[in-house]
């Protein structure tokens, strides 16, 4: 049998802080059981299984608590990459149709993919080496990293790709 203070001290070894005021206050509200003493000093007589009870208790709501919160937060992150794979979607739809249409011109000026010279403004049979220098001029410009657009630079770097 353990007194007030004796369970105070035993909870805090395990883990949970607790005062005199804590247990007693535990006692009062029906969560750690214990007997009224008949000593002077001692108001409360607690058995070591009961505050073990206890103590597994606290700790089982703690992590309980924690499980919670962690599946919120699941939830919250699927949600979010919910929301971006959506995006991604839609960005790719529109990486697709830029293609769609840039090939619709090429076609439509007559241009075939290998003589990209009149879409750059070059000379015709301009050097393959001209050319590519021309692509990477374009390419450095569209580049996201430096605030271009990445749609374009993608689909001018699959039009550079295939001219390598």
């Amino acid at each position: 049998m353990l007194t007030i203070k004796e369970a105070a001290e035993q909870l805090t070894s395990y883990g949970i802080d607790a005062v005199d005021q804590d247990v007693l206050m535990w006692i009062e509200e029906g969560l750690l059981k214990a007997e009224q003493a008949n000593r002077r000093y001692a108001s409360y007589k607690i058995h070591l299984k009961d505050l073990t009870d206890f103590i597994i208790q606290k700790h089982n709501d703690s992590f309980t608590a924690q499980l919670e919160s962690s599946k919120r937060e699941n939830n919250l992150l699927n949600e979010q990459l919910e929301l971006l794979t959506t995006r991604l979607h839609i960005e790719q739809s529109k990486v697709r149709t830029l293609k769609k249409m840039l090939n619709a011109q090429i076609e439509a000026s007559g241009t075939e993919p290998s003589q990209m010279e009149e879409m750059l403004g070059l000379k015709q049979n301009t050097d393959n080496q001209v050319l590519r220098k021309e692509f990477k001029k374009i390419l450095k410009a569209l580049h996201p990293d430096r605030g271009g657009d990445e749609r374009l630079f993608k689909v001018f770097n699959e039009h550079y790709e295939n001219l390598k």
